[in-house]
């Protein structure tokens, strides 16, 4: 009975849309692209298999007229509500930006992603549409950035060190306020604020795959005080550090 809701539901939702069903079987045969799509208030309506494995289930029919809620941490919930609702209330597409989503045991990896609205077949927007892309495997997104490759090598290198932004600058040959500029046009964040998210993601690891104390971790991660760690977890992931740890071993 539940099997057959969702189904109807999902149907509903498909005949009030402008020609879409071609477009989701089109995302279902790319193989590095997750695409979901969402009604008005926020319900899963369909997704291919590469998003339902991100979210750690197996059948589209477990996914249909869930939420975000239902799989994300609340912090990261609250960013794709804004932009869902800035996307449907707009009617602007939401282009390549570049945020944190999590994976079904607790980790954590850099994505872009893209949204547009869904019209009815009298021009009514109903829902939302996107993709993402996963900047660590899709190397479509890793030309997309060839720019800051160097720089995105040397932030991979060095994240747990202590360094300058000014340092950023130089390697990719620029000045500081014009690596600033750039950096923020492609990565839609300030280099500072890339570069805390950025150790955020390295410290979820070692909180889940090691047994270190979470203010080894901190020190691990390229952060030299402890409260600043925490808060800037908590702000970035929705749960301190250790509550984090405990909810995913």
């Amino acid at each position: 009975m539940e099997f057959e809701k969702e189904r109807a539901f999902q149907a509903e939702f498909m005949n009030r849309c402008r020609g879409m069903e071609a477009t989701v079987r089109l995302f279902t045969y790319l193989d590095d692209v997750y695409f979901f799509m969402k009604d008005k208030e926020g319900r899963f309506v369909a997704a291919n298999s590469l998003q339902l494995k991100k979210m750690g289930l197996g059948l589209e029919g477990d996914l249909i007229g869930k939420r975000d809620t239902d799989f994300f941490p609340q912090s990261m919930v609250e960013r794709y509500l804004r932009d869902d609702l800035e996307v449907m209330e707009t009617g602007k597409p939401l282009e390549r930006k570049i945020e944190l989503v999590s994976n079904p045991d607790g980790s954590v990896d850099w994505h872009t992603t893209s949204k547009v609205p869904v019209l009815s077949e009298n021009g009514e927007v109903i829902g939302i549409m996107g993709f993402m892309r996963d900047i660590e495997k899709s190397s479509a997104v890793k030309n997309s950035y060839h720019q800051m490759g160097e720089v995105m090598a040397f932030i991979d290198c060095h994240y747990q060190e202590a360094f300058e932004i000014a340092s950023l600058a130089k390697i990719a040959g620029l000045s500081l306020s014009q690596f600033e500029k750039r950096f923020r046009s492609a990565f839609n964040s300030t280099p500072k604020r890339f570069l805390i998210r950025y150790r955020v993601t390295r410290a979820c690891h070692d909180l889940i795959n090691t047994r270190k104390t979470i203010a080894q971790v901190s020190l691990d991660n390229g952060f030299y005080d402890h409260s600043h760690f925490s808060r800037e977890f908590k702000r970035i992931i929705g749960l301190p550090p250790g509550d984090y740890r405990k909810r995913h071993r």
